[in-house]
């Protein structure tokens, strides 16, 4: 079982070739409003598929605090 601290740190040390850290998150209510209350900061982008939401931020201190708020929901879906 990995601890959150593990967590944060695997899902924050990668960014996409354009420099952006990817996080997923499980699509429900809870999750949408998590996304809605950082939406509004520049450099997040949301993207909808279907039962997953990706979101795209290249603020590492933005990134880590949405992040946060997934974990503790038990919303954030990582690879081991």
């Amino acid at each position: 079982m990995l601890k959150n601290q593990d967590v944060l740190r695997e899902v924050l040390s990668r960014r996409d070739p354009s420099g952006y850290y990817v996080l997923i998150s499980v699509k429900n209510n809870e999750a949408e409003n998590v996304v809605l209350e950082f939406k509004e900061k520049s450099g997040v982008i949301v993207e909808d598929y279907g039962g997953s939401i990706i979101i795209r931020c290249k603020s590492r201190s933005i990134a880590e605090s949405i992040a946060r708020k997934l974990l503790a929901r038990n919303l954030l879906v990582f690879e081991k």
